[in-house]
């Protein structure tokens, strides 16, 4: 059973002045049938019957404790005058007035220490709520986090390891055009976007085309004059809700991903309506970008075999520059290499003929088997990888004809860390003309 004793301020209205004149018949009704010679207790050093009021100020606060205390005073005055007590018994009104001040005291003491309880009820329940909705947030998002760990556990996303896949499922295509390849490069973007709800589609003179050539999720019609839309193709690139021009407007889309080549030609764009919350970071929204680049050009030219010869120099000279880009606008590293065998004979053949053949998987090398020359670009390389690289070509040409690159003439004509400028860069596609 509920009880209110200890609570107060939770005891119904009608129950508080019930138990205020209980205690106050108690303390004007007892001294008469027990003491009524001596109703007041002046004899006794104590009057016994102010206990009822203070017990009143103490539970109920000072108003009902002064009404109290002045209903047993108004109370014993009437019974004196109603001839019930004695006349002749003592009113002490000093102890009277000091008993009635003790009774306020108490009432305002019990008052302040109920204000101040009730504030720091307030306060403990808001602290309360703040902690419920945190501790929810912080469950929810640790679930999330180990949902991520586990799906990252089985699926890494690694740039290398994406865009080797872009390559080897783009090259398997009989057509390489965009309509025959819409489902492969959705696909794509579907696995390592986290992406939920999308649709490729056609682009031509920088307007989307109906409908849709693949998609996942029921997607609604697009518009061009959506405000990310426009901002893809105004920037020439992947633009998010998290991009200042894109989130001036209400846009309907949370990523819109040209399918760009290296000449800033659109071909495709895949617009996405809705994304797990953890892919709109950074680096997702890079490996997206870089992705869709990388198929742009796929879809432009024809070779995809990464071992080129000279008529081939076209094609190298765009993915030099595609990968300068790259540098310059996501800071992904990438470095190039020339090198070139100053004399020419059989070990120097053998040795760079084994070189081709050790290419490192995202590596595309342009070979001039009559000039005996290998340009090497490394995409997503950084230095340590590049010396790492020139270390184990040393090693190579050891194992492999017993002398070491100096001693073979074979030199590192040229080695270039990108991001570079364009008249560098200029000189640098011209090496091998």
């Amino acid at each position: 059973m509920k009880t209110h004793f200890l609570r107060p301020r939770d005891v119904p209205e009608l129950q508080i002045w019930a138990e205020v004149c209980f205690f106050t018949a108690l303390a004007l009704g007892l001294p008469v049938l027990f003491n009524a010679e001596d109703p007041y207790w002046t004899q006794g050093g104590f009057s016994w019957p102010v206990l009822g009021p203070l017990l009143v100020a103490l539970r109920y606060g000072f108003s009902k404790g002064f009404i109290s205390i002045l209903t047993l005073l108004v109370g014993q005055l009437l019974l004196i005058q109603s001839n019930i007590l004695d006349p002749q018994s003592e009113f002490n009104i000093n102890a009277m007035i000091g008993y009635i001040i003790v009774v306020m005291v108490a009432g305002e003491f019990r008052d302040v220490w109920e204000r101040t309880n009730q504030q720091q009820s307030i306060q403990l329940a808001y602290v309360s709520d703040r902690l419920e909705k945190f501790t929810r947030q912080y469950h929810l998002i640790s679930s999330s986090h180990d949902r991520i760990e586990q799906m990252l556990a089985g699926h890494t996303l690694s740039l290398r390891e994406s865009l080797q896949a872009v390559r080897e499922s783009i090259g398997k295509l009989k057509e390489r055009r965009l309509d025959s390849a819409a489902e492969v490069i959705l696909n794509l973007f579907i696995e390592y976007g986290s992406i939920e709800k999308a649709g490729l589609y056609k682009v031509e003179n920088d307007k989307i085309q109906e409908p849709a050539l693949a998609s996942v999720g029921k997607m609604s019609e697009p518009s061009n004059s959506d405000p990310l839309i426009a901002a893809m193709f105004d920037e020439k690139e992947l633009v998010s809700l998290k991009n200042p021009k894109a989130s001036s407007g209400d846009s309907k889309y949370h990523i819109a991903i040209p399918l760009i080549d290296v000449n800033d030609t659109i071909y495709g764009a895949i617009l996405v309506e809705k994304v797990k919350f953890f892919a709109l970071k950074e680096n997702t929204l890079t490996l997206l970008a870089v992705m869709a680049g990388h198929i742009g050009d796929l879809l432009r030219h024809e070779i995809t075999n990464p071992i080129m010869t000279r008529e081939e120099s076209p094609y190298f000279k765009r993915q030099v520059k595609h990968a300068n880009k790259e540098a310059k606008r996501y800071k992904i590293p990438s470095h190039f290499l020339k090198v070139n065998a100053l004399s020419i004979n059989d070990e120097s053949r053998r040795l760079m003929e084994y070189l081709t053949e050790a290419r490192r998987g995202l590596d595309i090398y342009l070979y001039d088997n009559e000039k005996q020359v290998l340009l090497i670009l490394m995409p997503l390389a950084d230095e340590l990888e590049k010396d790492g690289f020139v270390m184990r070509m040393n090693s190579w040409c050891k194992e492999r004809t017993g002398k070491t690159l100096q001693e073979l003439d074979i030199i590192i004509e040229q080695e270039v860390a990108f991001p570079v400028n364009k008249d560098e860069l200029s000189k640098l596609v011209a090496l091998h003309d």
